[in-house]
């Protein structure tokens, strides 16, 4: 069993980590509610209730159309930002791992199986 001085440092660590990272963060100049600077937990929290889709449209009416919703999570409302995010030829953004849900037999479907019409991997 783990002992009360271990998980009370783990915790510590944990919070001086995240306290770091979100004084470093470009994303601090996006708006957006003051715990996700630090943490996805309410957000995740949203998404267990299902109801994610409504908490960031909430969001989007009390902040605009760009909102931090995580650490490393931004949600945009504009169709500009969509398509130069989303759009073909590579927009030069990383992908989360949310994206990984979509892999057959461990991968993403490779370019050259699209283009010679063949099923994916």
């Amino acid at each position: 069993m783990l002992s009360p001085l271990l998980i009370g440092v783990s915790l510590v660590l944990l919070a001086i980590h995240s306290l770091r990272q979100a004084r470093v963060s470009p994303l601090n100049t996006i708006p957006g509610p003051w715990h996700a600077k630090y943490t996805s937990l309410v957000l995740k929290w949203q998404e267990f209730r299902a109801n994610r889709t409504r908490y960031i449209h909430r969001l989007h009416l009390k902040y605009g159309p760009a909102v931090r919703i995580a650490p490393a999570e931004v949600a945009f409302v504009s169709a500009a930002a969509v398509k130069e995010i989303y759009g073909s030829g590579g927009s030069g953004y990383d992908k989360t791992e949310f994206y990984d849900l979509f892999k057959v037999y461990g991968r993403r479907c490779c370019p050259i199986r699209t283009t010679l019409r063949k099923p994916c991997c």
